[in-house]
């Protein structure tokens, strides 16, 4: 007998009932797996149909704006009046829209401002349908789901469900780049590891984790949340990596562009988050696709500025139990629904979040579905109800068209009068602030869920184990012993 032979270990046997239970489990995997794949291409067949409209592409008119803000920067926009015409004293021809971002990002879209408009087109709906699904994908490896054919399934599903909404069509229909900056900011702050193990304080090993967060920040204002956020969470060289990387942006903006960086960050911001007369208030604030808390106000109120003094109020509380409760997921080992919840509090508390802001909503259905996985019994029905009822305010379909009376094929925020939100009342007041009301029902929910497990009896506030033990490894209402607890 050969010396391999004799010190070989013998694998031990597998009770019959566990192999029995691990091929129920595959087979379960493999017939979810098949449906999520027929219900992806059925919604990548729709948006095809859409993407095949004459009017698909021509329709893209923020990326039209990204382009011809590049080509100002570049000095190759065509002024009818021969003269060139300063970057922010700029309108598009058709809309009337200023171009409002960073001079930074004006640089970057100088740089795509080289690729006919054709081309853009087809490779900004490329990347941003590649940005949806790898950020689906980051958010539930990054969740504690453990590899295998269940988790595969539920990847495809999460990202059919998220085609059919409307945040996810808006930005494929503007050309808008808020599913990239997404994908970016998921990818620089989740969990380090494979399989994304629950309870790991981010990829604290890579000493630039932060900047891509910075560099979205300097794309686009909105990421600057995440930086009180990982303050909060005790990653303070995250942090100062990200407010590094902002401020570099800024300086970038303003050696290439110094008159368009002071002409921006003196007056050109402030103008719009004023709401003068330079920010063209026909699509700020009372508008009825500003699904931000700003715009609740305005539009109860029925006046744009005098409702920015209870704006300030309500956004100052929000972010308070927004940050607060991101915090705490993140302590308790569930940093993407923490992340989910950092980026819903800076949608409710921004001054502006039009439709396609919303996006976020695909990593929230990703973390949630992740939930369900992991939990048992009532946690398993109670995380599938809340991501179904997500998925149905979110949906791009005649949701409770029944109620509003408008016979359109729309959702339920724009199954009402979108031009006349000032004349909103009883029942269109509920479904044209349906983004905000979903958003505070479900931040008031995260809140007191970590309220009610910072008091239960005998247990504390900690991670789930690293190893959870596959599909049903967290039972409803689990919470960690002390001895259990996760690093």
């Amino acid at each position: 007998m050969t010396y391999r032979a004799r010190h070989a270990r013998i694998a031990p046997a597998i009770p019959p009932r566990a192999r029995s239970a691990e091929s129920s489990r595959a087979r379960r995997g493999t017939v979810l797996l098949i449906i999520a794949a027929v219900t992806f291409m059925l919604a990548l067949a729709r948006f095809a149909v859409h993407l095949a409209e004459p009017s698909f592409l021509a329709r893209m008119f923020d990326l039209g704006i990204y382009r011809d803000g590049g080509l100002i920067v570049r000095h190759a926009y065509h002024f009818r009046s021969g003269h060139p015409t300063p970057l922010y004293a700029w309108v598009s021809p058709g809309g009337g829209n200023p171009f409002t971002y960073p001079p930074f990002a004006a640089g970057i879209f100088a740089a795509a401002s080289f690729l006919a408009p054709a081309a853009l087109q087809w490779w900004m709906t490329a990347l941003s349908l590649g940005a949806l699904i790898a950020a689906v994908w980051m958010t539930m490896d990054s969740s504690g789901v453990p590899k295998s054919r269940i988790r595969t399934a539920a990847v495809v599903a999460v990202c059919a469900v998220a085609l059919w909404t409307e945040p996810v069509q808006s930005n494929f229909g503007l050309g808008q780049i808020n599913l990239l900056l997404m994908a970016a900011i998921i990818w620089d702050l989740r969990p380090a590891g494979a399989g994304g193990r629950a309870g790991q304080a981010g990829r604290a090993g890579r000493w630039w984790t932060g900047a891509a967060t910075g560099i979205a920040a300097g794309i686009k204002l909105t990421p600057l949340i995440f930086i009180p956020y990982l303050l909060v969470t005790r990653r303070f060289r995250q942090a100062a990596v990200a407010a590094g990387a902002f401020a570099a942006t800024a300086g970038i903006g303003f050696a290439v562009m110094p008159g368009a960086s002071m002409a921006y960050w003196r007056s050109g911001l402030f103008d719009r988050a004023n709401g003068s007369p330079r920010a063209n208030l026909e699509f700020f604030f009372a508008s009825a696709w500003n699904q931000s808390l700003r715009g609740v106000l305005s539009r109860v109120m029925q006046h744009a500025q005098l409702a920015a003094g209870p704006w300030l109020i309500a956004a100052l509380l929000t972010a308070v139990v927004g940050i607060l409760s991101a915090a705490w997921l993140h302590k308790d080992g569930f940093p993407m629904l923490g992340l989910a919840t950092c980026a819903l509090t800076g949608l409710l508390i921004s001054p502006i979040s039009w439709l396609h802001h919303w996006v976020w909503v695909a990593p929230w259905l990703a973390a949630l579905t992740a939930m369900a996985i992991r939990s048992r019994g009532a946690g398993r029905r109670s995380w599938t109800v809340m991501a179904v009822l997500i998925g149905l305010v979110f949906a791009d379909g005649p949701t409770l068209a029944f109620i509003t009376g408008s016979q359109r094929e729309l959702n339920v925020v724009t199954d009402v009068p979108m031009k006349h939100p000032l004349s909103w009342h009883g029942i269109e007041l509920l479904a044209g602030n349906v983004y905000v009301l979903a958003g505070l029902a479900g931040l008031l929910a995260v809140f007191g869920w970590g309220v009610a497990r910072a008091f239960q009896p005998g247990r504390i506030m900690t991670a789930v184990p690293d190893a959870a033990p596959g599909p049903a490894g967290l039972r409803s209402g689990q919470a960690v012993p002390t001895s259990e607890a996760g690093t």
